[in-house]
């Protein structure tokens, strides 16, 4: 997975140009996906698997390849800055402007000599910034992929409306590959969510019930985590553990209805695991009751 979003020559290219003192362009990724598609785990699965041996900055490190991050709140570029100077281990003794603060971070990046930046959630750019504020963001961060000293690749995952702040500036989207994520379907991805559900039994040490094999648990199951694989594989786990916990020995289709109505406080009535009409169902909302003759069913 790593070399077929990273590249596999791009951690040691890029350090190699950089350590020879040439100067070549910088380019990055751009990871779009919706809340719970797992983006966040394929990229670090992707940095720890990469043949370049990429290592992420841990507390307490002074050197890595990687510097990762959620976008901290204020998402504004001084804001942010400090996140960075703090992700670093890196103390202000005083306030400093987003100017001087950014400096210290490239001048940290060029000591420690990091690689690359990956902020995630970065969509809260846009989301709490005016345009002003928005446009701050992008000059600032299209600047540490040009710094002369020392470069830096840039990683972005967020939402979907991440899109749109990047295409404020056609030469930061120039310089980011974009990875969507793809929702997940049962006619393609069915085979392997049946062997998912049965590795994750067989790790917990528990059988799988043949009915989790079958194409209308599958369909159901994919449903109800909205198509993201993310989410998907939560609820496998949650699953096992409705088993574990009193000590049973089979993961069964009672298991992600017990799952699904501890995550979502919904009635028997809106999990799509029992539900005739379950593709109705809007599995994103918590706490739904169930339609009645005094209930209307709100709109969706």
């Amino acid at each position: 997975m790593g070399g077929s979003v990273l590249g596999d020559n791009a951690g040691s290219n890029l350090s190699g140009n950089q350590q020879a003192g040439r100067q070549k362009e910088v380019h990055g990724l751009l990871i779009l996906g919706p809340s719970g598609a797992g983006k966040t785990t394929l990229v670090r699965n992707a940095l720890h698997q990469h043949p370049s041996g990429l290592h992420i900055l841990s507390e307490g490190e002074e050197q890595a390849d990687v510097v990762s991050l959620a976008v901290p709140s204020p998402a504004t570029p001084k804001g942010v800055g400090l996140g960075m100077l703090d992700t670093l281990g890196y103390q202000l003794r005083r306030d400093r402007s987003a100017h001087i603060i950014w400096q210290l971070v490239k001048t940290q990046f060029a000591e420690r000599q990091v690689l690359f930046l990956h902020l995630d959630e970065a969509q809260d750019f846009a989301r709490h910034n005016n345009r002003g504020e928005q446009h701050a963001v992008i000059s600032t961060l299209k600047s540490l992929m040009q710094s002369p000293k020392w470069p830096v690749g840039l990683i972005l995952s967020g939402m979907p409306d991440l899109l749109d702040l990047v295409n404020m500036d056609p030469q930061l989207a120039r310089r980011l590959r974009p990875i969507e994520h793809r929702p997940l379907k049962t006619s393609v991805d069915g085979g392997m969510i049946v062997a998912a559900i049965r590795q994750y039994a067989a790790a917990a040490q528990i059988a799988a019930d043949e009915n989790l094999g079958k194409p209308d648990f599958v369909r159901r199951l994919v449903h109800a985590a909205d198509s993201c694989f993310g989410i998907l594989a939560e609820m496998i786990c949650e699953a096992i553990g409705e088993v574990l916990l009193p000590g049973d020995d089979t993961l069964s289709v009672k298991a992600f209805v017990s799952c699904f109505a501890r995550r979502s406080g919904c009635p028997n009535g809106l999990n799509p695991f029992i539900a005739e009409n379950y593709l109705t169902i809007n599995v994103r909302k918590l706490l739904e009751p169930e339609p009645g003759p005094d209930i209307p069913r709100r709109p969706r």
